[in-house]
């Protein structure tokens, strides 16, 4: 079966597909290359997906999975369960607990160890690099409220828009406490597997923002 024969895409266990690697000593570009995909898909295997099947086979047959000699991995070991909970409640939880209840620990609870975010230009990895940037916009802002004023959501995914009310106490983008109360709207997109967030983007105007509390629109540098 060719790959575009099979267009179903499902989450994966992501954690022991990183084993199966280690067990053979491939870096993520070496088993890209022996499978005959990007080193950027293989990372979004190892983070749970959602991947078409063949390349779950494809990936088990680079690491001499599926050969009797070595022990064959049923497919469905690796197949993990879609959301239990569907992601437009998922958001909102996200931004109930993590930004509203000041809760760090979901982050844990709530986004996937090699989850990937895009915000502010820039591109984090990892649950500790999430919550570095959480931790940073709770500290700067306080008191701050998130209110989630329509979801849109796939199976999968989830798009929230998002209005919120906050007062700058602490250093943010380089600019030191202005204790202004600024309110700011937002949008953000959630990709999940197993009821954990893999990808995520956040789009707001940090201009806008810049401009509220200092009256000059250009980012400090």
């Amino acid at each position: 079966m060719s790959r575009a024969d099979d267009p179903r895409s499902v989450p994966v266990d992501g954690d022991r597909l990183r084993e199966f690697r280690h067990t053979v000593n491939l870096t993520q570009e070496e088993a890209a290359s022996r499978a005959g995909y990007t080193e950027r898909l293989i990372r979004k295997l190892e983070r749970g997906g959602p991947v078409q099947l063949q390349t779950v086979k494809d990936v088990l047959e680079a690491y001499g999975r599926l050969s009797p000699e070595i022990g064959e991995v049923p497919l469905t070991e690796l197949l993990r369960n879609r959301n239990s909970r569907p992601p437009a409640e998922l958001v909102h939880e996200w931004f109930e607990r993590v930004y509203n209840q000041r809760d760090l620990s979901a982050i844990d609870e709530l986004m996937h160890s090699d989850v990937v975010l895009i915000a502010e230009g820039e591109t984090r990895q990892g649950r500790e690099m999430i919550r570095q940037r959480v931790s940073a916009i709770l500290a700067a802002f306080d008191p701050l409220q998130i209110w989630v004023e329509n979801v849109i959501g796939g199976p999968d995914y989830a798009v929230a828009h998002w209005y919120v009310e906050k007062k700058h106490i602490g250093d943010f983008l380089g600019i030191a406490a202005t204790n202004k109360e600024v309110t700011l709207r937002g949008s953000s997109f959630a990709k999940y597997a197993n009821d954990q967030i893999i990808e995520a983007r956040d789009h707001w105007d940090v201009q806008d923002l810049v401009q509220k509390l200092t009256g000059n629109p250009s980012k400090p540098v």
